[in-house]
């Protein structure tokens, strides 16, 4: 099992460049339109250079969060996961 951390929460405009073709990815697979004053959480999974977005705007619940890093065999770490639900929690 990988370990995703919560690396930064941000607006998409001060995402760095090399991490930017992950929210970028990311927004077309949810067919969403990048607006680059929308918050946005990057994880990184431990070992690896792949980040996974969480977009702050319109959410998905923590649940689906961890049921999707589960697929990629990956889990949050404790500190990471309460940071996140204090931001997808409205």
């Amino acid at each position: 099992m990988h370990v995703a951390r919560l690396v930064a929460i941000t607006e998409v405009r001060n995402v760095p460049p090399d991490i930017r073709p992950f929210v970028e990815f990311k927004a077309a697979v949810e067919e969403r339109k990048l607006d680059e004053n929308d918050m946005v959480a990057i994880l990184n999974i431990d070992t690896t250079t792949c980040y996974v977005p969480v977009f702050l705007k319109d959410p998905v619940a923590l649940k689906d969060l961890e049921n999707e890093l589960a697929k990629q065999d990956a889990a949050l770490t404790v500190d990471s996961r309460d940071a996140l639900s204090k931001h997808l929690r409205k």
